[in-house]
C-alpha cells in the first residue's frame, strides 16, 4: 500500500493545507499568465497593426511552450522531485515574462511569441507538478472539491488580471501586463522554494540517499509516526520499464490514448473560446476595453462552474458527471456565438458557456493522475495534458484564419463547440473500460484505479 493511501483517509494536517494553498496560488498565477494575451490582444493588434492570424500566433505561443513543458520538462520531476521542478518552472515563467516588453513595432511580434513560448514551458511543467502534489496531499473527502478549486484557480487568475490589470493597459500600454507577470512570477519562485513541500510519494520511492530522513521529517510535521524503512514501492514495473513505457503499455496505454484524444478535443474548444471570445466581441463593437470585461465574464463563469462541479464530484462519479457538463458546454458555447456580440447579452452568454466549459478542466485534472503509479504520474499527467495542448495551439491560429476568411461568430463558435462532444465520448469510454477491468475476476489490478473516480 502506498504511503499516500493512509494519508488520504485521515484528517488533513497544517502541512497538507499549506501544500494545497501554495499549489493553488501557483495556479492562480498560471491563470493570469494564460489569460494575459486574451485581454491584451486588442491593444497588441492596434499597436502592431497585425492581422488576426498573426495575433493568433502570439496567442498560441504560450500553448506551444506548454506542450514542450508538459511533455519534455514535466517528466523530469519524476527524477529530480516535484518541489525542485516547481522552482525551475516558476523561474522559467518569470524569464518569459521579462522578454515580452522588449517587443516593438520595429522588431515585430516575434519577441512576444518567444516570450509566450518560454512562459508556456514553465506553465506546462508547473501544471503537471502541482496537479500531482495536490493529488498526493489532499484528503479523499475533499479531493474532488480541491481539484475543482484547482481548476477554478486558473479562472481566478484570469479574473484578477482582467479586473485589476486590464483597465490599466489603455493608459500604461500592453507591456504593463508583462511586467506585472514578471514580478509575480519571481515572487512565486521564492515562495515555492520556501513553502512547497516535496511529494511524499516521490520520497517514499527512495530516489535519494536521504529520502527516508526527508520523508520522516515531513511526517513529523504532519504529526504522524516516523517510518523505520521506506514503504514497499508500487512502481516496480515503472523502474524496470521506464515511466514513459509504463504510460503506454497494456490497459494503461489504452486509458492514456483515450485521455489524449479527449483532452486534445477539449482544448480545441476551450482555447478557441478563451482567446477569441473577448477579442471577437471587442472587435465587433470597435471597443478594446470590452476585452477585459469579457475575460471577467469567462473567469467568473468558470469559477462558479468549477465550484459546482467540485460539489457534485464529491457525491457522484466524476467520470459520469464529466460527459454531462461537456454536452451542456457544447450547447452553451454555440449559443454564445449565435447570440452575437451585442452587450450585455454577450457577457451573460459567455458567462453561461464558461460555467460548463471550464468544469472540463477540473474533470481531466481529477481523472488523469489517478490512472498511473507514483513514478509514472508526472509523466502520464504531463503526456496527456501536453499532447492535448496541440488542440490549444491550433485553436487560436485556425480561429484567426477563420475570422479573417469572413466566418461569423455564430458559425465559428458552433463549429468549435463540437469537439467537446468528442471529449465526452472519450470519458464515457474510459469509464466503461475501467469498470470492466475492475469487475473482471482474472484481471490484473491497474495502477491508481481505486482513486480514479475520487
Amino acid at each position: 500500500m502506498r504511503i499516500t493511501d493512509h494519508i488520504a483517509h485521515e484528517r488533513m494536517s497544517g502541512l497538507q493545507i499549506r501544500a494545497v494553498l501554495v499549489a493553488i496560488g501557483l495556479v492562480v498565477l498560471d491563470g493570469y499568465d494564460v489569460a494575459l494575451t486574451s485581454f491584451a490582444a486588442p491593444y497588441i493588434e492596434e499597436g502592431f497593426g497585425v492581422s488576426k492570424a498573426e495575433l493568433g500566433l502570439v496567442m498560441s505561443g504560450a500553448l506551444i511552450g506548454m506542450l514542450m513543458g508538459s511533455i519534455v520538462v514535466a517528466p523530469l520531476a519524476d527524477r529530480i522531485g516535484r518541489r525542485r521542478m516547481g522552482v525551475i518552472s516558476t523561474t522559467t515563467i518569470a524569464l518569459g515574462m521579462f522578454i515580452g516588453p522588449f517587443a516593438t513595432p520595429e522588431t515585430g511580434t516575434w519577441p512576444l511569441v518567444v516570450s509566450r513560448i518560454v512562459t508556456g514551458v514553465g506553465i506546462g511543467a508547473l501544471v503537471a507538478v502541482v496537479g500531482v502534489i495536490l493529488a498526493e496531499y489532499t484528503g479523499k473527502r475533499v479531493y474532488a472539491l480541491v481539484m475543482a478549486v484547482y481548476a477554478a484557480a486558473i479562472n481566478i487568475g484570469g479574473l484578477l488580471g482582467s479586473v485589476i490589470v486590464g483597465p490599466m493597459l489603455g493608459e500604461r500600454g500592453w507591456q504593463f501586463g508583462w511586467w506585472v507577470g514578471f514580478v509575480l512570477s519571481a515572487l512565486a519562485a521564492v515562495a515555492t522554494f520556501v513553502f512547497l513541500p516535496e511529494s511524499l510519494a516521490w520520497l517514499s520511492e527512495g530516489r535519494r540517499a536521504d529520502s527516508l530522513q526527508r520523508l520522516n521529517a515531513l511526517l513529523t510535521k504532519m504529526r504522524r509516526p516516523a517510518l523505520d524503512a521506506l514503504p514497499e514501492s508500487d512502481s516496480a514495473g515503472v523502474k524496470a520499464n521506464g515511466s514513459l513505457r509504463t504510460v503506454f503499455t497494456g490497459r494503461t496505454g489504452l486509458w492514456t490514448l483515450l485521455m489524449i484524444v479527449g483532452y486534445l478535443a477539449y482544448m480545441l474548444s476551450f482555447y478557441f473560446m478563451t482567446n477569441w471570445a473577448p477579442s471577437a466581441v471587442a472587435s465587433a463593437n470597435h471597443d478594446p476595453a470590452l476585452a477585459p470585461q469579457m475575460v471577467a465574464a469567462f473567469s467568473i463563469g468558470g469559477i462558479a462552474g468549477n465550484v459546482l462541479f467540485g460539489f457534485l464530484g464529491n457525491r457522484f462519479d466524476v467520470r459520469l458527471l464529466t460527459p454531462v457538463f461537456l454536452v451542456l458546454a457544447t450547447v452553451t458555447l454555440a449559443l454564445f456565438g449565435l447570440a452575437g456580440p451585442g452587450m450585455p447579452t454577450a457577457w451573460w452568454t459567455l458567462f453561461l458557456a464558461s460555467f460548463f466549459v471550464c468544469a472540463g478542466t477540473a474533470a481531466f485534472y481529477a481523472i488523469v493522475p489517478a490512472l498511473y503509479p507514483t513514478l509514472a504520474r508526472s509523466t502520464g499527467f504531463g503526456v496527456v495534458i501536453g499532447v492535448g495542448r496541440f488542440g490549444g495551439i491550433a485553436a487560436p491560429i485556425v480561429g484567426g484564419a477563420a475570422f479573417d476568411a469572413g466566418l461569423g461568430m455564430g458559425a465559428a463558435f458552433t463549429v468549435f463547440a463540437l469537439p467537446m462532444l468528442v471529449a465526452g465520448i472519450c470519458v464515457v469510454a474510459l469509464h466503461v473500460g475501467l469498470r470492466r477491468s475492475e469487475n473482471a475476476p482474472a484481471a490484473e489490478p491497474q495502477p491508481g484505479l481505486a482513486g480514479a473516480s475520487a
